[in-house]
């Protein structure tokens, strides 16, 4: 880019900002509006503080404030303190005598003023144009800062917002690969995981584990009879009772067609016995009414166990598989237990 183009982007950029001169004395800021009459920003006077407190409530793109101290009614420290509240992000310059140096540090204290001038005749123009030109680029790269700030916040709440859509995705994803999509209940590949890494922290830790398996009596008949609408429906109600007798910690899983499991962690076989036995009991009184036909009941067969030493979770699972079988052929609608590969009633 050449000098004379920079010079026009220079300008280009700070045309709409404004400098404030407040001043009681006319031929001052009449020396002020001669020695910028050809800079790109527009300046302003007033003779008073509270006329240029007016001055900035009225005027956009406030960039410099500069004010006189030894003002009457309100004095320069008084004024920049004030003009704080209508411009917080103005270049504030208090004009000065050389021995001044009170009224300065109180202006640059309370008054928020980052620069001084100080009065003298004549005036100095390269000096007064050197100082006001630097306090508005001072201004602008403040305002060009905060923009490319805000649109780098921006860009971080966008961010936030894709990543917070994507971690809901993709629990959203693990729910879905990690559950039955009919019952609701944990699919069998991860009832199979949970089932191990509850097995290996036994292994490390000690521990009881027991699980329960069960089966709906001749849901066969019930598919059969009423077709699979209903018997989707009696999966799900299913589910409904089998949930309803779980502790927190307790998993349980649609294994596979009409078989259901639930992994009970820290529970003796006693334990789990009584939990499949209210299970039963639960779904035995349970009334599943159909929109168009009777109201029908199901019953379960259940078989429970409890790992034993130096057992697999596959062992686990068969011996609850057996002693559920065993249900079935002692009639169905009771509990079964193994107690360490032997059945008792």
């Amino acid at each position: 880019m050449s000098i004379h183009n920079k010079a026009i982007d220079v300008g280009n950029a700070i045309s709409h900002y404004t400098v404030i001169v407040v001043d009681d004395e006319q031929n001052i800021l009449q020396s002020f509006k001669r020695c910028f009459r050809r800079e790109a920003f527009q300046i302003v006077c007033a003779g008073s503080g509270a006329e240029g407190l007016k001055l900035i409530a009225e005027t956009p793109h406030v960039a410099v404030i500069i004010s006189d101290q030894q003002m009457p009614g309100m004095n320069g420290t008084e004024f920049l303190a004030r003009s704080r509240e209508l411009a917080p992000d103005a270049i504030r310059v208090l004009l000065t005598g050389y021995s001044d140096n009170e009224s300065t540090v109180a202006a640059m204290n309370k008054g928020g003023a980052t620069h001084y001038i100080v009065k003298q005749k004549p005036w100095e123009d390269a000096e007064l144009l050197q100082t006001v030109q630097e306090c508005v680029w001072d201004f602008h790269q403040i305002m060009k800062d905060r923009r490319h700030q805000e649109v780098i916040n921006q860009k971080n709440a966008e961010l936030r917002e894709l990543l917070s859509q994507l971690a809901r995705q993709n629990s959203e994803l693990e729910r879905l690969a990690s559950t039955d999509a009919l019952t609701g209940l944990t699919n069998r590949r991860r009832f199979l995981e949970s089932l191990e890494n509850e097995r290996s922290r036994i292994e490390r830790y000690g521990g009881a584990l027991s699980l329960i398996m069960f089966d709906i009596d001749h849901f066969k008949k019930v598919n059969d009879t009423w077709g699979h609408a209903v018997g989707d429906a009696v999966l799900r109600e299913i589910a409904r009772a089998a949930l309803q007798c779980l502790r927190k910690a307790d998993i349980a899983a649609r294994y596979g067609g009409e078989e259901f499991v639930i992994l009970l962690p820290e529970t003796e076989l006693p334990g789990a016995a009584l939990i499949a036995s209210r299970l039963r009991h639960l779904v035995a009184d349970t009334v599943i009414a159909q929109e168009q036909g009777p109201s029908l009941s199901v019953t379960l067969s259940v078989g429970v166990a409890t790992l034993g030493p130096d057992e697999s979770g596959e062992d686990l699972l068969n011996r609850a598989d057996q002693a559920m079988y065993q249900a079935k052929n002692n009639g169905r609608n009771r509990v079964e237990l193994s107690n360490n590969g032997d059945l008792m009633t």
